[in-house]
């Protein structure tokens, strides 16, 4: 299986609002990968190709217990679709 590779950009936009549940934002970069396959994406609900310019969006909440790590959680979103995941993460 050929090695993936993977080109990020941290985005320096306005930070997306953290989620009702506790989940918080922890990073949105601009990324492309030279895998040709799709993700699924639950902003949009549309398969998003990753080896053409998307957004990575890790989510973190940190855990009720003390000793327990925090969670983290990952998005693919298409490019262009950042209204939509503020949108998402305000409906969530």
């Amino acid at each position: 299986m050929p090695e993936t590779q993977s080109r990020s950009q941290q985005f320096r936009g306005r930070s997306p609002p953290d989620r009702d549940d506790g989940w918080q934002v922890s990073t949105v970069s601009r990324r492309t990968t030279n895998t040709a396959r799709s993700e699924y994406s639950p902003v949009t609900e549309t398969d998003v190709p990753i080896d053409e310019s998307h957004f990575y969006v890790t989510l973190r909440r940190e855990s009720e217990y003390r000793f327990d790590p925090a969670e983290y959680d990952e998005l693919i979103v298409p490019d262009g679709a950042l209204g939509e995941l503020d949108e998402w993460l305000e409906g969530e």
